[in-house]
């Protein structure tokens, strides 16, 4: 279609806004969704301060520094054929500049003087937290805070976001993400998984540049009534239906648990399984109420394309009927009674004459244009969200085990039983993280289920966290006490809570020869046996100063 569109257009610099003339824009393209927006846009900067000094460029200083550029862009038509007001047919959107391009041309190039030029500025953008998180790759531990507190504390300065989802407002015992560039997850990937895995809700308000995370789409608002006149084709879309019936699997030996939840329209034999380990029942049942809540039954989609720059408002948000007694469509169409959502608009434009001069400094200019919309159902509980790359967990860190039991100087373990779910855990501190505190499963970590050989006080561990849970992976240093020498070839069991009050059973050579020793020690009380060659030696002693 050729339209006459009303742009107005500001690029941020440097920290200076310069405003760009409608009639000034040569190109533009946007692929706006329910999540936010990428684009690019195409303007003309006549400069001849050698000449005349008619036209000054502004921007041309400001253009080449690295600053952080935004941009901000309205567009409407020039003209309404309708008694739509001029305001409800605005599309507004905007961001943070992504890539920027210049191209210069040249007039009467053989003139001695300096020339005059046509300097046609691109840049591309992408919506705050789109163009900025995707480069955030932190790690972070934090305890008993919710994911919401660890979203304000990165999203940085660009990105403001509202928080309507219980979930991401309740504090958890523990929170870890570790974003490698090296797996292509960032913290707009981890922000984006939580909020699918959750079944939650993530919205780019495109006029108001703010983000919504919400347990539910909005509902609120008048639909718009869309006119026959503005569109040139209806198409209705059924998306792929899934076939396969989700299936919580638990391995906990003691009580094991396979959970089916129910699609209408499976596949026999068709699964997509979860697999876990807990031994809490709750969980469980959590983790099959989760697969539950997902949708499954995908509605119909309308495509629209439009015939002219729209007379109602089209944003992704908007609400819109496509009838044929309020919008004049043909009641033969295949159309619905209950309002549209608008999830993704697509513009590209092109100005009609691409010269410098053609409506240089107006507010309007010609363009052909090509548009068209994403809509579906008002009540359509699908998530709307780009592919994304997942996280990839567990992480390591290193952490020493925490027991205050006894004196400081004392070698004791301790766990501790939770009193809703009679789970036994350690407690572990992690100096990376300023000394927080997690916890981790009581498990026999330390070697196998007929030795009892808790892990102790300050020892060295290797933690494996996912991304609200820990274990530990293995141990990483030896007791002070239980190394012996290389040269005897021994091993060593040293138990108790220090070496003046403890039990040593050890194995060595000498002389070539095997030496068995066990050694009870309680301050100056000492008992000895050792066997070796030819010998046994049974020795009761008190140690005297």
């Amino acid at each position: 279609m050729r339209e006459r569109l009303q742009i107005s257009l500001t690029l941020t610099l440097a920290g200076t806004a310069h405003e760009i003339p409608g009639g000034d824009v040569r190109g533009l393209g946007l692929e706006m969704h329910a999540w936010g927006v990428e684009g690019w846009v195409e303007f003309v900067v006549q400069a001849d301060d050698g000449r005349q000094g008619k036209y000054a460029d502004a921007i041309f200083e400001d253009f080449q520094k690295p600053d952080l550029a935004e941009i901000s862009l309205s567009l409407q038509a020039g003209h309404l054929e309708t008694d739509t007001e001029a305001s409800d047919a605005v599309v507004e959107t905007g961001g943070v500049v992504l890539e920027r391009a210049l191209r210069e041309e040249v007039h009467q190039p053989d003139r001695e003087s300096a020339d005059a030029l046509s300097r046609y500025y691109r840049v591309s953008f992408a919506d705050p937290a789109r163009a900025l998180w995707r480069q955030h790759f932190p790690c972070e531990l934090t305890t008993n805070k919710s994911f919401k507190d660890v979203i304000e504390a990165h999203k940085g300065a660009k990105a403001t976001l509202t928080y309507d989802f219980d979930p991401i407002t309740t504090a958890e015992p523990l929170l870890f993400f570790h974003l490698d560039p090296a797996s292509g997850s960032s913290f707009y990937d981890l922000v984006l998984w939580y909020v699918r895995h959750r079944v939650g809700v993530f919205t780019f308000d495109h006029a108001a540049r703010t983000y919504a995370i919400k347990g539910a789409k909005d509902t609120s608002g008048t639909a718009a009534e869309l006119p026959a006149d503005d569109v040139a084709r209806v198409s209705s879309v059924f998306p792929a239906i899934p076939r396969h019936k989700p299936r919580v699997r638990c391995s906990y030996t003691e009580s094991p648990r396979t959970e089916v939840c129910d699609n209408a329209n499976a596949a026999d034999g068709v699964f997509r399984d979860v697999l876990i380990r807990t031994p809490i029942a709750a969980d469980v049942d959590g983790r099959v109420a989760l697969e539950k809540s997902r949708p499954l039954l995908p509605g119909r989609e309308v495509e629209v394309v439009f015939r002219r720059f729209p007379t109602v408002a089209m944003a992704p948000g908007s609400l819109v009927s496509i009838t044929a007694t309020g919008g004049g469509h043909s009641a033969a169409l295949l159309l619905a009674s209950d309002p549209w959502r608008v999830y993704r608009l697509s513009i590209e434009a092109r100005a009609v004459d691409e010269g410098p001069e053609q409506s240089y400094g107006e507010p309007t200019t010609g363009f052909e244009v090509s548009m068209s919309a994403r809509l579906e159902a008002k009540a359509e509980p699908a998530q709307r969200l780009p592919p994304i790359v997942d996280p990839r967990f567990p992480g390591y860190l290193e952490g020493k085990v925490v027991s205050t039991v006894g004196e400081d100087a004392l070698i004791t373990y301790q766990f501790a039983t939770d009193s809703s779910t009679s789970v036994e855990r350690y407690t572990i501190k992690i100096p990376l993280f300023d000394d927080q505190e997690i916890t981790a499963p009581y498990e026999p970590t330390s070697g196998a289920g007929t030795l009892y050989l808790p892990l102790y006080k300050g020892e060295r561990v290797l933690c494996a966290l996912d991304f609200n849970r820990a274990r530990v992976q293995t141990l990483l240093d030896w007791r002070a006490d239980a190394r012996v020498p290389l040269d005897g070839q021994g091993q060593h069991l040293f138990l108790g809570k220090s070496a003046t009050n403890s039990t040593s059973v050890r194995h060595d050579y000498q002389d070539d020869k095997p030496v068995l020793r066990v050694l009870r020690t309680n301050d100056k009380d000492t008992v000895l046996l050792q066997l070796e060659e030819g010998k046994l030696t049974l020795k009761v002693e008190e140690k005297q100063g």
